[in-house]
Order: C-alpha cells, then structure tokens, then sequence
C-alpha cells in the first residue's frame, strides 16, 4: 500500500465522529436517519483527499554508550548512530469532510445526541 493511501488514525478518528456519531430528529426511524447519513457522507466524498506527509519524530544522534562491570575493568561500548525521522501521511481534508457532514445532517433537522 502507497503511503499516501494511508489515513492517519487522526483523520479516520474525525470522520467516525461525524460519521457515526449518534443522531436523532424527533419523530424520525432509524432507517430515516441511516439514509440522511448517507446522503450526507456521499456530500463529504465530493471533497478529495490531500495527503501530506509529515514529520512524526525528527531524526537524532544517539551517542555510543560505555558500561563497565564492578569490578571496573570489563566494558563494553553500545554503538551510537543517526536514527532516522519517522514519517507518517494524513488526510488534510478530513476534517472538512467532517464538517459537511456535520452540516449536512444539521441543515436536514437532525441534532447530535448528548453525550456524544
């Protein structure tokens, strides 16, 4: 899989939430409400991804180690060296995606339930 197909748990975090989250509209089924869902998450599709890649840790220089026993004469040295950055990609658009669908479910009467 490309790095760039992966969604950082940040964004799929965004979209569950306004994805799943749970919605009510006095008077309405569940199936009303699975329905509104899907028209509102097929509007959040409309927006496509923008991955970015991005720094998670910066690289470093470890130092070697020297550790000696108690008696002071057996030692022994762990070797140092660079340890590269670690890179991760997101989704930059998610949180927009989240927010029509948010907006979508509100301007069709459905509120969030509390607690949520």
């Amino acid at each position: 899989m490309r790095a760039g197909m992966r969604i950082s748990a940040w964004g799929a975090a965004l979209l569950s939430l306004a994805a799943c989250a749970g919605w009510e509209k006095p008077g309405a089924t569940g199936a009303e409400r699975q329905a509104a869902l899907g028209r509102c998450e097929a509007a959040g599709r409309q927006i496509p991804p923008e991955w970015q890649d991005y720094v998670e840790r910066p690289g470093y220089w470890e130092p070697s180690v020297t550790e000696c026993g108690r008696d002071g004469r057996r030692c022994w040295t762990s070797p140092g060296g660079f340890r590269p950055p670690q890179y991760r990609t997101r989704d930059a658009a998610a949180p927009l995606r989240a927010t029509v669908i948010e907006a979508c479910m509100r301007d069709q009467g459905w509120t969030r339930k509390e607690g949520l």
